[in-house]
């Protein structure tokens, strides 16, 4: 599908983050995860500290059709993982089941389309405990509420559990990277096909294991 709206101008840099041995990043990541997680705190997180490029290259994994999902942290609580956008890519509009969730660009630019769903004619599978939803619809109404546009030390994007359902699309003639940071993990998310008018659950996984 093509974009919603007209991308907007770049954000300027409101950022710079001190890049440390992933070894260090990730120790702080899971003291974070031992406490109460909120929104805010994950955010300074990310914007005082970054993993040191060298560090990340064992991570980057590339296809031609789709970007891929490579873990660089998981436990019961929080997960980190750097995704790798080849020219072109577009996820699905999907659901994040309420998570908590914070995007930083490391290489090139991102726009993310922000959705809210106005209706769907399976109202009995949502609100689901442990997930926002068992997917199933026939009929579904959706309303874009916004786009933005990540790039390296500009703003960070994130979901809560008001915002949980967007795509990303890499409309630039390069490839970008960027790091996301989830809680709590999830091993599926809900897929909405707004032109076949259904939606479903979809597994998840890293391309790194």
């Amino acid at each position: 599908m093509d974009l919603q709206t007209t991308v907007p101008p770049a954000p300027q840099p409101i950022y710079s983050p001190t890049p440390i041995p992933v070894e260090q990043f990730v120790e702080g990541i899971r003291t974070l995860s031992e406490g109460l997680i909120t929104k805010q705190k994950i955010y300074d997180y990310l914007v005082t500290y970054e993993i040191r490029p060298d560090d990340l290259e064992q991570f980057k994994q590339w296809l031609p059709d789709r970007h891929t999902r490579n873990k660089i942290f998981r436990n019961e609580m929080i997960e980190v993982m750097l995704i790798c956008w080849p020219v072109g890519a577009t996820t699905p509009l999907h659901t994040h089941n309420g998570q908590l969730g914070w995007m930083t660009m490391l290489e090139g630019k991102l726009v993310v389309e922000n959705y809210r769903k106005l209706a769907c004619d399976r109202p009995e599978n949502q609100q689901v405990v442990g997930m926002d939803c068992l997917a199933g619809a026939t009929h579904i109404e959706m309303e874009h509420v916004g786009t933005e546009v990540a790039v390296p030390t500009g703003p960070l994007n994130t979901v809560d559990k008001t915002q949980t359902i967007h795509r990303i699309v890499n409309p630039e003639p390069e490839r970008a990277v960027s790091m996301h940071v989830y809680s709590r993990p999830i091993d599926s998310c809900v897929v909405f096909d707004l032109e076949g008018q259904r939606c479903y659950r979809r597994d998840l996984k890293y391309d790194n294991e």
